[in-house]
């Protein structure tokens, strides 16, 4: 099925916005930020690892180091790559997030991971068993820093647009008259009676754990929207956000069936083709700048 022109037309005014909105200002502050934070990053890992000669040591210590080992490999890897394509499953993506270590077994693979797949080149001192020079360190330091601190730029951009979205959702609803409840997992059908909402709240699933979505709505006869807020920074980001929405809509419908009306409001830049996947999986697709529509939708089902 192609691309509908409501959707194509759609994801062309978000990407026009996205575009206008861009702040010079407000970019440079969160590059400052960026790339204050991966320096500190890089210079704590080097020191808890021995310069680079104890992985198991650093991450047996705090497991968010790993952000910093896997941008130093040849070449640097991705989460899913470094699992997946290095073969190291044991390795918990999650562990990076919350830093919490992991077992002795699973640090040692890793480690041993991270070894066969190091740059040499970025650590000279290692083959010659000798610490670096000043100069060799800052080297390394910056090179880390120019890897990663790109993308945790963007990456605020977006975590502050969507706080911004997320909000404007909330303000709708309270103007329109509906009640915030507290967040709490949405386990029964009517846990959310209409005209009334939750905030970062939990859908229960039955084969999974409970997916968080961003804004819940109770509608008549024990009806719930499930509305997941997206922004994107590039076409390429687009994919993972919407592959996340259908993730979680299939969870939901599987547990809940009809009962549980997925929808997705879209603000960035997105591919109308990531859109249509959207409509053709049956979530409804709303925009941050036409929040009108949104409206209409929830006070037509209460």
């Amino acid at each position: 099925m192609g691309v509908s022109e409501e959707n194509r037309k759609n994801a062309e005014i978000a990407r026009k916005l996205y575009i206008e909105s861009t702040d010079s200002i407000g970019e440079a502050k969160d590059w400052s930020v960026a790339t204050a934070t991966i320096r500190e990053n890089v210079i704590a890992a080097l020191a808890a690892s021995k310069d680079l000669r104890d992985f198991p040591a650093a991450l047996s210590e705090d497991a968010a180091h790993m952000l910093v080992f896997r941008h130093l490999l040849a070449p640097p890897k991705s989460q899913d790559q470094f699992k997946l394509k290095l073969l190291c499953g044991v390795w918990s993506k999650g562990s990076e997030k919350s830093g919490r270590p992991q077992g002795r077994e699973a640090v040692d693979a890793i480690s041993s991971t991270l070894r066969k797949w190091m740059d040499v080149d970025i650590a000279p001192w290692l083959g010659s068993g000798r610490d670096p020079t000043a100069e060799e360190r800052n080297l390394l330091v910056e090179r880390v820093v120019s890897f990663i601190a790109p993308k945790l730029t963007d990456t605020q951009r977006r975590t502050r647009l969507s706080a911004e979205q997320e909000r404007s959702v909330v303000d709708l609803l309270k103007g329109l008259g509906w009640k915030q409840l507290p967040s709490a997992t949405i386990d029964t059908r009517a846990a959310v009676p209409p005209k009334h909402f939750m905030n970062k709240t939990r859908f229960a699933t039955a084969t999974t754990t409970a997916q968080e979505v961003d804004i819940a709505c109770g509608f008549n006869g024990s009806y719930v929207a499930a509305v997941e807020c997206k922004v994107t920074n590039d076409a390429t980001n687009s994919v993972k956000r919407i592959n996340d929405v259908l993730k979680k809509s299939a969870a939901w419908k599987s547990h809940w069936g009809s009962f549980v009306e997925p929808a997705a409001l879209l603000q960035g830049v997105i591919n109308p083709e990531d859109v249509q996947r959207l409509t053709d999986e049956g979530v409804r697709v709303f925009w941050s700048h036409d929040l009108g529509s949104f409206a209409e939708w929830v006070q037509a089902r209460i």
